[in-house]
């Protein structure tokens, strides 16, 4: 049988969804054990400019959004712009998280670790409410989905490789400003690991959170 999906609903899980994802990333940056791997080169440029964490994951995705209209050329249109709002969104809701979690910063490193777990389930909380409500994505989303989708490559693998990538540059910025590695640290990896993970958890969970979204 085929669900007829309240628009309004969804926009409101949506919505949650950015919230919670800015807050995770907030969470899973503040304990200074990493954050995760889409978040990373954002992060290391906080160090280098004087922009918030929200101001470098706008200008950053900013690109992959420029990398989407190269790629598909005449056919990038308003299903491309759409993440912009998204995107102006979800750095607001970063930084607010970041303003948040300012009022408790944990010195002892099992607590960090605490908290760097913490964000790492909220921000995968996030993400799949997003997916639940399937209004718009982010532009990194956006960019993997456009590769996978014009050369033929799964989504997952491009996903796997983008993430990589985006670490790895993160890693060649630190170098070359810093002369070592900063803001890549065990928090990354554990990031990379239970973001997906705890996604796939949440997917028979959701279920009820999905029928609550047929329209009356």
């Amino acid at each position: 049988m085929k669900y007829r999906y309240s628009k309004r609903k969804r926009f409101i899980l949506f919505i949650i969804g950015l919230v919670l994802a800015g807050l995770g990333v907030a969470l899973s940056t503040r304990p200074g054990l990493g954050t995760s791997p889409i978040t990373s080169l954002p992060y290391v440029m906080t160090f280098i400019i004087p922009w918030t964490l929200g101001m470098t994951t706008v200008g950053i995705n900013l690109l992959f959004i420029f990398m989407q209209a190269i790629i598909l050329k005449r056919r990038f249109g308003w299903a491309q712009l759409a993440q912009l709002p998204t995107l102006f969104a979800f750095g607001f809701f970063i930084d607010l998280g970041m303003w948040i979690s300012s009022f408790y910063v944990p010195e002892a490193y099992p607590l960090r670790l605490i908290e760097e777990l913490l964000g790492c389930v909220v921000l995968a909380t996030g993400i799949a409410f997003q997916l639940l409500a399937n209004v718009s994505y982010m532009p990194g989303d956006g960019f993997i989905r456009t590769v996978s989708e014009e050369y033929k490559i799964p989504f997952g693998t491009v996903k796997v490789c983008f993430d990589v990538s985006i670490v790895v540059l993160a890693i060649l910025v630190s170098l070359c400003y810093f002369q070592k590695v900063s803001g890549i640290r065990e928090g990354t990896v554990l990031a990379a690991v239970l973001v997906g993970l705890t996604i796939r958890m949440l997917q028979q969970p959701l279920r009820f959170v999905k029928k609550q979204l047929v329209k009356a």
